[in-house]
């Protein structure tokens, strides 16, 4: 079976021990959770559980048949990335020598649409959006220079192409 980054998207009631069952379905199986987001979603009281595997669609669609039984869980599908708006943030703290190579500089902030949250002495803080290809290829490229002092990437970011009136009606 080719496996794939598969996207489980669901949305569940806000109570201790939701997060747990979802988490246990993927252990059960001995699938490594790439990423992990827990937000609150549009709806009151209700989050939004986004997580990230590599894995396949058969292991996939019985993961969301399982989660599809918790009472605590109101809607569960997945998705391939192309399906879903997505995005990542990160992150980066680098040296400030940065601002030295001026078209490095340049090219993150008018390129990349990058933003500098902070300047000091020590370092700079620097944000960027985008998929997590772009988010390491930036990476990359500050630890090749020797400026990346450290870096934190959240988790994915998504919202639904689907309507919301047929969501809304899903999960009410």
């Amino acid at each position: 079976m080719e496996k794939k980054e598969y996207i489980v998207v669901a949305f569940v009631n806000n109570q201790i021990s939701v997060l747990n069952r979802i988490t246990s379905a993927y252990l059960k199986r001995h699938i490594n959770i790439e990423s992990l987001n827990v937000s609150e979603s549009y709806i009151k009281g209700i989050s939004m559980v986004v997580i990230s595997a590599i894995t396949s669609k058969d292991t996939t669609e019985r993961i969301v048949n399982q989660l599809n039984n918790n009472i605590d869980i109101l809607n569960v599908n997945f998705f391939l990335q192309e399906e879903l708006i997505y995005k990542e943030m990160a992150l980066y703290k680098i040296s400030p020598e940065f601002l030295k190579d001026s078209i490095l500089f340049n090219h993150f902030l008018n390129r990349l649409n990058g933003k500098i949250i902070e300047i000091n002495d020590g370092y700079i803080i620097a944000e960027k959006s985008g998929s997590k290809a772009e988010l390491d290829s930036l990476k990359m490229s500050l630890e090749r220079k020797k400026l990346l002092i450290s870096y934190a990437r959240s988790g994915n970011v998504v919202l639904q192409r689907e309507p919301i009136e047929g969501l809304m009606q899903k999960v009410s």
